[in-house]
C-alpha cells in the first residue's frame, strides 16, 4: 500500500481527489474489494503534471508508471490462494484508477493488501466472530511528506472515503464520524486525506452486526 500512496500523493500536489474503500462483505466471510482513485474534478491539471513529469519540484509518475505498478499488482494478487477476478482499469480521459478483486476471506484480502507494497504480516482487516467486522487502517507515507506545510493545502483538499456494505444490519459502529444508511446495512465513513495520514486511526473502525437467527 505505501508505494501506491505515495505515488497518489505525488498526484494530489496538483489537484484535489478521492480515495473511496468500497467493500461489498458476505455472511459466509466471502465479499468483494474495490478501490477507487479519482482526479476527475480537476482532470486537466493532473494531465498537465503528469506531461511535465514534475511539479514543485515534486516528480510526478507518467502514465507507464502508473500502468506497470498496477499490472504488477494484478499478477501478485491473482497469485493469492483465496483472490480470485483481480481486474484493474485506467481511465486517463478523466484520470480515474480502480483495483477490484473478489476474496474468499479476510485472511486473503489482508494478503491482497499487503502484496501492493510486498508485505507479508499486515493485519487491515479483522473478523473476531461472524457480527464483528474491523477496519485496521495504515497509510505509512514519510514524515517529510506529511509535515511539509506546503503540501498541507493540497492534502486537505483530497478525501479518503470507506463504503462496506453487509448482509445483514449493523447494529453499531465505533467511530464517531461514521453513518449508517437507511437500510441500515452500509456503513460510510469520510476524512481529509492530511488528517488520515496524520493519523491513520481515523479511518479505523468496528462494525458490530445484528446477529442472525
Amino acid at each position: 500500500m505505501k508505494k501506491i500512496l505515495i505515488l497518489l500523493v505525488c498526484l494530489c500536489f496538483t489537484s484535489c481527489f478521492e480515495i473511496t474503500e468500497r467493500i461489498q462483505h458476505h455472511s459466509d466471510q466471502s465479499g468483494t474489494y474495490k478501490l477507487v482513485v479519482d482526479f476527475s474534478q480537476s482532470w486537466l491539471r493532473v494531465k498537465s503534471a503528469m506531461f511535465l513529469e514534475e511539479i514543485n519540484g515534486e516528480k510526478i509518475p507518467n502514465e507507464q508508471a502508473i500502468i506497470k505498478k498496477l499490472q504488477d499488482f494484478k499478477k501478485a494478487a491473482a497469485q493469492i490462494e483465496g483472490i480470485s477476478g483481480v481486474e484493474t482499469k485506467t481511465n486517463f480521459d478523466d484520470y480515474i484508477f480502480v483495483i477490484q478483486l473478489d476474496y474468499k476471506n479476510i485472511a486473503a484480502l489482508n494478503q491482497a493488501i499487503n502484496c501492493m507494497d510486498k508485505q507479508k504480516t499486515g493485519i487491515h482487516f479483522k473478523t473476531s466472530s461472524a457480527t464483528t467486522f474491523e477496519r485496521i487502517a495504515s497509510y505509512p507515507i514519510p514524515d517529510k511528506v506529511v509535515n511539509d506545510p506546503n503540501k498541507k493545502e493540497d492534502l486537505e483538499k483530497a478525501n479518503m472515503i470507506a463504503i462496506y456494505s453487509f448482509a445483514t444490519p449493523i447494529e453499531a459502529v465505533n467511530n464517531s464520524r461514521c453513518k449508517i444508511s437507511a437500510n441500515k446495512k452500509t456503513a460510510f465513513l469520510k476524512q481529509s486525506l492530511y488528517a488520515v495520514l496524520k493519523k491513520s486511526s481515523l479511518m479505523n473502525n468496528t462494525i458490530k452486526l445484528t446477529q442472525q437467527k
